[in-house]
């Protein structure tokens, strides 16, 4: 028997740095560049501590309900709430005294009018809605404590919980605030008259002067607003700050009426609950998935920063974050299985050495089998996920199969991934992606390079894994004998026979030579010899009634068929043809000895063993 030539077992040098930057930062601070120099509007002057504000300062920050924050730009410049408090009092007035309490006070409409107006029912008095100042005051007045300090403890509590940390008053905004807030006091003092506020008015309006003045940035914004997205769970904390069904009336209201007279173009141009501050804030929810955050500090004519309308609008129309477009999956719910292939393999029939080597270098290759909806958030943090998992993969794979919608701003992110993947000397492959026609045309217009890539090209998860396996294996797998000079003795049914077993087989074997297409046995037909193949592809296929046969495997050089009946001695039930030209070493059931027989059945048992016991890990990674 001539031993075949092995080549030393070297594994492929590792893939170049893994990426780290998630697609989401870079695009941020490509959109903090384009409106640089946005200078549209003013400062807030009324309030005369708000004036000393920097017209230039400029933040944008995103806060995932996964708990992932991305910043640029001034994101730890301090400055107030204002008006962004109201929707966070409003949300605590109704945990402390329900929604028919609270609507008693301060109803729901928009006012279509600013922010400071006189907007109250004339016959009630009540408030129209809690975002303008007449109905935030009348909130504030609602919240409990025995004393102010109680109170005011009572607020910044409740801000901590969306934030994470403690808060603080700016206390030269509050004195400010108060000194000059005569239209202010003049509505408390209004909705005394009437019975919205009961008891002494300037208490709840001090409570709000002082609301209004705690001290933020624009990243605590973005935890705000992620809070509110995520039913109002610290999405960092895991703290809750404000029960699910009161985040929907939040929500609901920031919708209708948290732009004031913009709140319609708003909804109309950017589709998501929303709350702006004179201080040059504004928040933005997108529910079941991220927080928006933008500051700077010029205003237009309505109060909202000029800048960071503009940035909002850009953003959703980027990533198409419209509220009636979002899909609420997150990662969670979108990763069905991951795994490596060392793990779970393609199901391609491979000789002992290849098999032995994907169990050994088989994490080179990774796989995530995702399924649902995939939005902003749930590919934001696979993509975070990734980059944790990909030191020493080669190939990465993302099955795409059980997808049912790929949003614009998930395609859009999964094509930057892929770039960035190709950039770091690995492979992407999306199985399953040529049903994602965004995804597709993402790819497309933002990597054209991809046409000459392999990222798109497998309909398949099995396909994607069994091209990934060839390309790992390539280098190194051991040299095939030459098919002139191969013997029986060189195949994987003979690895664990001794040299005169193999010698004996090797006599009873006689050479056949296969015309690519030929039939080399049927369903039904008697089972009388084994097959050791020494060069070409044979298929197996399994007959399907009133249909074209079913593919069940390639078998290669070194490989066997034909072989079961061996142990069960039944007729065969699949076919195996020739798929291309192809030489097989037959040898005669009738012809072998029963100690040689039995040897090969222990053989052909252990094989089956490890088969049934790799099915069933995959099984237990898939479940």
């Amino acid at each position: 028997m001539t031993a075949p030539t092995r080549q030393p077992h070297h594994p492929p040098p590792p893939p170049g740095r893994a990426p780290t930057t998630s697609p989401i930062q870079r695009y941020l601070e490509g959109l903090h560049a384009r409106f640089a120099d946005h200078r549209e509007g003013t400062v807030a002057s009324y309030i005369p501590e708000l004036a000393r504000a920097d017209p230039d300062w400029f933040a944008i920050a995103i806060a995932t309900v996964d708990g992932q924050v991305y910043q640029v730009g001034d994101s730890q410049q301090p400055f107030t709430l204002q008006s962004i408090s109201k929707p966070l009092v409003y949300g605590l007035a109704l945990a402390e005294h329900g929604v028919d309490a609270v609507l008693a006070k301060v109803g729901v409409e928009p006012s279509g009018e600013a922010f400071n107006s006189i907007s109250l029912e004339p016959v009630t008095g009540r408030p129209l809605n809690p975002m303008i100042n007449a109905g935030a005051i009348a909130v504030s007045s609602l919240i409990g404590g025995t004393d102010a300090a109680a109170r005011e403890q009572r607020i910044l509590d409740c801000f901590g919980g969306y934030t994470g940390h403690p808060m603080a008053i700016d206390t030269a905004v509050y004195a400010s605030e108060s000194r000059t807030g005569h239209r202010n006091r003049a509505l408390a003092h209004l909705m005394r008259n009437f019975g919205i506020i009961e008891g002494d008015p300037e208490r709840g309006l001090d409570l709000y002067f002082r609301q209004c003045a705690v001290q933020v940035d624009c990243r605590d914004l973005a935890l705000m607003a992620a809070c509110l997205a995520n039913q109002g769970v610290n999405p960092l904390t895991g703290v809750r700050a404000l029960g699910a069904d009161d985040v929907v009336r939040v929500l609901s209201v920031m919708a209708s009426c948290g732009m004031y007279d913009y709140s319609g173009g708003w909804l109309y141009r950017v589709g998501m609950p929303a709350k702006s501050g004179v201080g040059g804030g504004i928040i933005a929810v997108l529910p079941g998935q991220v927080g928006v955050a933008v500051f700077s500090p010029r205003l237009d004519a309505r109060g909202n920063s000029s800048r960071g309308l503009a940035v909002c609008e850009q953003l959703a129309a980027d990533f198409d974050l419209h509220l009636f477009h979002a899909s609420r999956a997150t990662a969670a719910a979108v990763i069905r299985a991951r795994f490596d292939a060392s793990q779970v393999s393609s199901g391609r029939r491979r000789r002992l050495a290849e098999r032995r080597l994907l169990a050994a270098e088989g994490r080179r290759i990774l796989v995530y089998e995702l399924q649902g909806e995939l939005g902003i958030g749930a590919a934001e943090s696979l993509v975070h996920a990734l980059f944790g998992r990909l030191e020493g993969v080669s190939t990465l794979i993302l099955d795409l199969g059980r997808v049912v919608q790929i949003d614009q701003a998930a395609a859009r992110l999964l094509a930057e991934l892929a770039r960035d993947i190709a950039a770091s000397g690995r492979t992407l492959l999306l199985p399953g992606a040529g049903e994602q026609r965004a995804l597709v045309d993402c790819v497309g217009a933002r990597w054209p390079a991809a046409a000459d890539q392999p990222l798109l090209r497998f309909a398949t998860l099995a396909g994607a894994l069994a091209w990934a396996e060839d390309q790992l294996l390539q280098p190194l797998t051991p040299r095939r004998p030459n098919p002139a000079t191969a013997t029986p003795g060189d195949n994987d049914l003979c690895q664990d026979l001794s040299a005169a077993d193999r010698a004996r087989l090797t006599a009873l074997a006689t050479r056949v030579t296969y015309a690519a297409g030929a039939v080399v046995f049927g369903p039904g037909a008697a089972a009388e010899a084994l097959f050791l193949i020494a060069s070409g592809e044979f298929e197996v296929l399994r007959p399907v009634s009133g249909d074209a046969p079913q593919h069940l495997a390639i078998l290669g050089p070194g490989m066997v068929f034909g072989e079961l009946s061996l142990a069960t001695g039944a007729p065969r039930t699949t076919q195996v043809q020739a798929r291309t030209a192809g030489v097989c070493w037959q040898v005669p059931f009738a012809a072998i000895d029963a100690e040689l027989a039995a040897r090969l059945r222990a053989g052909i048992t252990r094989r089956l063993v490890e088969q049934l016991s790799a099915a069933t890990r995959a099984l237990d990674l898939l479940r």
